[in-house]
C-alpha cells in the first residue's frame, strides 16, 4: 500500500517535493528505525495518507532531519560544502510545531522527540538539546502511562497499539541509558519503575531482506544483503539496556570507592554473571564470528548490538583494574577485570574491521565509535608496554583510522581521537607516521596478527599467578602478548604524576589517589559528581593522616585526568577543558 498510495499521491510530505520525501523516508526505514524500532512502519505509513493517529508533521521532519545527512543530495544542506548542515530546514520546522505539540503528550511526539534526541547528540555540540529533548519524550511517556503494560484501561487497546506503546518505551529506555553513559548523567527511566514486557507481536521485519544502502559509501556495495532481524536484535538491545542500567546504577552512579572490597567484588561477580546469561541466550543469527568472510556480516544494528556487550564487559570491570584499594587486597579481581578488557578492545577490533569490509565505517553509528573508542583506551595501555609491530599497536591503529574515517558524520568522534591521542601522548606512545591514514583492515597484517600474541603462552609467561586467573578468563589469555608485565600495565590505569606531581610541598601525588568508580579518574581529595556537575572536597586527613585536616585542595580543571573518561566522554561538562585539539 505504500507503493499505491505513492502513485496515488495519497501520502502527506509536508510540502516536501514527494521524491525527495520518499527518498529521505527509504534512509530512514533503512537505517535509524532497525537501530531503536521507535517508529512504527505500517502504521506510519499507513496513517500518512489518511491522516491518521499514528502519523504526525513533527514526527515526518523529524525523520526528514535525522535522514537527511545520509543523503548524498546537496539541497537538503543549508551549506553544500557542510554535511553538519543537513536536515537545517527540517529541524526549524520540527521547532515551529513543537509549541502547540506540547499542549499535550501524544505517541507521534514522543517518537519525534526520541528520533530528534539520537540525530542532534550525534553532531557532537547539540548535547544539550538532545538531552532537552529525550527529557520531554520521557515526561509524555509517563503521562501516558506508556511505562505499565498491565493497567485495566489498556483493554481498550487493540494489538497494534500495545505494539507501538511496548516499542516506544522500551525505544526510550534504550535511548536513555545510552544518553546517560555518553553524558555522564544518570538514567532517567529505571527498570524497576516498569511493568513492561520486552515481547513484540509483529515479526514481519525480521525475516524481511535488508541491503545497506544508507550505510554504505559506495555505489557498489560489496554486501549482497540479508534478512533484517530488526526484531531479535531489538528484544536482544533491550535486554542489554537493563544490565547496562544495572552497571550505570551500581558502578557509575554511586561513590563505589566507598564500599567494601567485599562488596564490590560481589556486585562485580552478579552484573558480570548477567552479561554472560544475555550473551549465551542470544540466537545463532545474532552471533558472529569476525574472522568470517564479511559477506557473512550481518546487519550494522545487529554488529552494533555485539559491540554493545564488549563494551558493557570493559565499562563494568575497568573500574576494577584502576582502584588501587581493590588491587592491593585483591589482586586477582584487578588481573582478571583486565584480562576481560583486554580481551573485549581485541574483539571491539575484530568486529570493526569485519564491519569496515562489509559496509565501509565511513557512515558507521555512533554506538560503533564509541566501542572504538573505548577499546582504544585500553590498546593504548598495552601498548605502551609493547615494542613496534605489536598487535595491540596495530590495534590503536585501526581505532585511529576509524576516528578518522567516522568523523565527518559524526562529531564526538573528533573529541574521542583528542582523548585517546592525549592518552597515548601521556604514555609514550609513538605509532609510525601516517598510521592514522592507514586503512582500517589490512589483510596481510591481519593474516600474522596472533604472531605478537600466541595462544599457547602460558601463565608463567605473562607472569599471572595461577589463582589470579579465574575459569572465565582462559581464552582471555589468548589475547595477551608473552611476558607482558600485567601489573605495570594495570598500575597505568591509576592516575600517573602530574605537573612534577600535583602537590609536591605536601609529600604526595595524585598518582596515590586511585581513580574513582565514576569513570574518570582524579585526586581523591575532591571530585566532581557528574549527575549535578557539583564540586566535593575531601579532607586528605581521609586518605593521608600525615596531612593537615584542615586542608583542602579546590578543583583545579586543567589537573584533571580524562584519560580514563568512559562514562561522560561526550558530556557537555569538558566542554571548558583547554586541551590541545579539543573540538
Amino acid at each position: 500500500m505504500e507503493a499505491v498510495n505513492f502513485r496515488s499521491g495519497k501520502l502527506d510530505f509536508d510540502g516536501v517535493d514527494p521524491e525527495l520525501g520518499q527518498h529521505l523516508l527509504e534512509l530512514h526505514w533503512n537505517r535509524q528505525h532497525h537501530s531503536f524500532l521507535i517508529t512504527y512502519r505500517p502504521a506510519f505509513m499507513r496513517d500518512m495518507a489518511c491522516s491518521g493517529p499514528y502519523f504526525s508533521k513533527i514526527l515526518l521532519n523529524a525523520i526528514y532531519f535525522g535522514a537527511s545527512k545520509f543523503s548524498p543530495r546537496l539541497e537538503v544542506r543549508k551549506d553544500p560544502n557542510d554535511v553538519r548542515t543537513a536536515g537545517w530546514k527540517f529541524r526549524q520546522r520540527v521547532k515551529e510545531l513543537l509549541g502547540n505539540a506540547l499542549d499535550g503528550s501524544e505517541i507521534t511526539t514522543i517518537q519525534a522527540l526520541l528520533v530528534m534526541t539520537n540525530s542532534l547528540f550525534a553532531l557532537g555540540d547539540e548535547r544539550s538539546a538532545a538531552w532537552l529533548y529525550a527529557g520531554l519524550a520521557f515526561r509524555m511517556i509517563i503521562d501516558l502511562g506508556l511505562q505499565v503494560d498491565a493497567l485495566p484501561s489498556l483493554q481498550k487497546f487493540s494489538d497494534e497499539d500495545l505494539e507501538i506503546r511496548r516499542r516506544v518505551f522500551w525505544g526510550a529506555f534504550v535511548v536513555d541509558k545510552i544518553q546517560s553513559l555518553y553524558q555522564g548523567r544518570p538514567v532517567s527511566l529505571q527498570e524497576t519503575d516498569t511493568r513492561v514486557p520486552i515481547l513484540f507481536l509483529d515479526t514481519y521485519e525480521e525475516l524481511e531482506q535488508w541491503a545497506p544502502f544508507a550505510y554504505s559509501a559506495q555505489s557498489d556495495s560489496r554486501y549482497s544483503g540479508s534478512p533484517a532481524y530488526s526484531v531479535s536484535t531489538f528484544t536482544a538491545l533491550c535486554q542489554l539496556s537493563v544490565i547496562m542500567n544495572d552497571i550505570l546504577n551500581h558502578i557509575y552512579a554511586e561513590r563505589s570507592f566507598d564500599r567494601e572490597p567485599t562488596e564490590l567484588s560481589k556486585i562485580l561477580e552478579n552484573l558480570h554473571s548477567k552479561l554472560e546469561v544475555w550473551h549465551n541466550a542470544l540466537p545463532s543469527h545474532l552471533l558472529f564470528d569476525p574472522t568470517k568472510a564479511p559477506s557473512l556480516a550481518p546487519p550494522p544494528h545487529v554488529l552494533s548490538l555485539i559491540a554493545m556487550y564488549h563494551v558493557l564487559l570493559i565499562l563494568l570491570h575497568r573500574p576494577f583494574v584502576a582502584d588501587g584499594h581493590l588491587y592491593t587486597t585483591s589482586r586477582s579481581i584487578s588481573v582478571n577485570s583486565f584480562l576481560t578488557c583486554a580481551t573485549a578492545a581485541s574483539q571491539i577490533v575484530r568486529l570493526l574491521r569485519a564491519y569496515d569490509k562489509a559496509f565501509s565505517i565511513r557512515r558507521a553509528p555512533y554506538l560503533i565509535s564509541y566501542a572504538t573508542y573505548v577499546s582504544a583506551t585500553i590498546h593504548a595501555r598495552i601498548a605502551a608496554k609493547r615494542g613496534p609491530g605489536s598487535e595491540a599497536r596495530r590495534s590503536l591503529e585501526t581505532c585511529l583510522a576509524v576516528f578518522r574515517e567516522n568523523q565527518e558524520t559524526n562529531w564526538a568522534v573528533r573529541r574521542a581521537k583528542v582523548i585517546v591521542e592525549t592518552l597515548m601522548k601521556r604514555l609514550g606512545v609513538v605509532l609510525p607516521e601516517g598510521s592514522n591514514r592507514m586503512q582500517i583492515s589490512d589483510e596481510s597484517r591481519e593474516e600474522n596478527e596472533m604472531d605478537d600474541d600466541p595462544s599457547s603462552a602460558s601463565r608463567s609467561e605473562i607472569n599471572v599467578d595461577t589463582e589470579a586467573v579465574t575459569p572465565r578468563q582462559e581464552g582471555a589469555m589468548d589475547h595477551i602478548s608473552p611476558n607482558l608485565d600485567i601489573d605495570a600495565v594495570i598500575q597505568s590505569f591509576a592516575r600517573e604524576q602530574q605537573e612534577d606531581n600535583a602537590f609536591p610541598e605536601r609529600g604526595y601525588t595524585s598518582a596515590a589517589f586511585p581513580s574513582s568508580g565514576m569513570g574518570y579518574s582524579m585526586p581523591r581529595p575532591h571530585f566532581v559528581d557528574p549527575s549535578t556537575q557539583a564540586t566535593y572536597y575531601q579532607h586528605l586527613s581521609d586518605f593521608n593522616p600525615d596531612i593537615n585536616s584542615n586542608w583542602q585542595e579546590p578543583v583545579n580543571p586543567s589537573a584533571v585526568s580524562i584519560d580514563d573518561l568512559l562514562f561522560g566522554f561526550s558530556g557537555s561538562a569538558l566542554d571548558g577543558y583547554s586541551i590541545p585539539g579539543w573540538p
